[in-house]
């Protein structure tokens, strides 16, 4: 029987403990054994390009129901941003078990490039979720603490909103770059970068901004590039509350 992993809940622990994975361990993995073959993002069928750049690729990935890809290689750091409650089965490359995830709508979690991972959908519902890869090394969670001398890996997940229906802006540390998790309520804005970076905008909800007086629509999912140099806000010019995700890459 394969175990469960169970998303941390904001009102029942501290945003430290946040940080632990709970519950993790390996059970053995079914007679339904994994294809043990592994593919490259580009030539995995699951994995469609929706963006790239100099500094970001992006893939839409979707796996109908109790379908499976096989080991797919992340020759980059990369996030993952699932897109609605989910529960996936996983396992890696050189690992003989499986781990079965439950995530929540909106999930963001950084993971480091290296081995080859495998997913599966053991449900009657589709899974979908964004993969950004970074083509830059040093976007990472892994950074030197001067006080301890040591290198320490930081938070590799996004926290939830602390209150869903408010206006929040949440930041992940990821050496050259930041993630902001933004929620925005109806007429208010938010400003250009403190230090001037390229960013990736990637809605969460539909989004109308108005934006040095013209409007602007994205839809939900689609990346959005904004050069480095924006100084104008993006005032949430909908009716209701906007939510996306903003990488900042120096």
């Amino acid at each position: 029987m394969m175990n469960r992993v169970f998303p941390c809940d904001r009102s029942s622990l501290t945003r430290s403990t946040m940080l632990l994975l709970v519950a993790v361990s390996f059970g053995a993995l079914s007679s339904a054994a994994q294809n043990d073959s592994v593919s490259g993002i580009d030539d995995e069928p699951h994995y469609r390009q929706i963006f790239e750049n100099g500094k970001v690729r992006a893939f839409a990935v979707d796996l109908a129901p109790y379908q499976s890809t096989p080991l797919v290689r992340h020759e980059h750091n990369f996030l993952v941003i699932t897109l609605e409650d989910s529960e996936i089965a996983s396992w890696a490359e050189g690992q003989a078990g499986v781990i079965t995830y439950l995530y929540k709508k909106n999930d963001v979690r950084f993971y480091f490039g290296g081995p080859a991972r495998g997913l599966r959908n053991d449900t009657p519902n589709s899974y979908h979720n964004l993969t950004v890869e970074f083509l830059n090394p040093r976007i990472t969670t892994l950074g030197y603490e001067p006080k301890e001398k040591r290198w320490e890996y930081g938070n590799s997940a996004m926290l939830p909103p602390p209150d869903p229906d408010k206006a929040f802006t949440d930041t992940m540390d990821l050496g050259e770059a930041k993630l902001k998790d933004v929620q925005l309520l109806p007429d208010e804005a938010y400003p250009g970068p403190e230090k001037e970076a390229d960013e990736l905008l990637i809605p969460l909800t539909d989004l109308e901004f108005k934006k040095d007086g013209m409007r602007i629509r994205k839809a939900q999912n689609e990346p959005w590039w904004l050069p480095a140099g924006r100084k104008s806000k993006l005032i949430n010019d909908a009716t209701v509350a906007a939510r996306f995700l903003v990488l900042e890459l120096n």
